[in-house]
């Protein structure tokens, strides 16, 4: 597997949920902020709620945009066998009937992507599964998974 591709598609795919996310609560605010959405009495909040659902979204933009920022900036590297797992490692878990892929990266947990027709998931060392896989190796059990391979 590539890994400087999955992690430009990662990147994509960060870049685009923060474009869609600043469209989105930019949207939001014109029609918290437009004539419609006057209020009508002391207990008409679409305007406000309105506004909030705004702040949210773009409080979303900015967490996907310092994602892509902190994976840019993330060093890719081969991993050596017998090297522990740590950022940066493309990790392959071995189920009963399948295989995973897990980016471990320092931001941006919960991605999904799909590279090669494979999902591949970003995870952080601060989420329970990345926390587990950090300074494994390879033909060690996480879980009900094996390590199958680390790059």
């Amino acid at each position: 597997m590539n890994k400087s591709k999955i992690i430009e598609v990662v990147l994509e795919h960060l870049r685009g949920d923060f474009e869609r996310r600043q469209a989105a609560a930019r949207r939001t605010r014109e029609q918290g902020n437009d004539g419609e959405s006057k209020s009508e009495g002391k207990y008409d909040t679409r305007s406000t709620e309105e506004n909030y659902l705004a702040d949210g979204l773009a409080r979303q933009a900015l967490e996907a945009a310092a994602a892509a920022e902190a994976i840019e900036k993330m060093p890719i590297r081969d991993f050596a066998a017998g090297e522990g797992i740590d950022i940066g490692a493309l990790v392959e878990l071995e189920f009963a009937k399948e295989t995973e892929f897990f980016l471990i990266a320092t931001a941006g947990g919960g991605t999904e992507v799909v590279w090669n027709k494979k999902p591949i998931v970003v995870v952080t060392p601060e989420s329970p599964l990345g926390a587990q896989l950090i300074g494994r190796h390879t033909g060690e059990r996480v879980g009900d998974a094996k390590i199958k391979q680390v790059l």
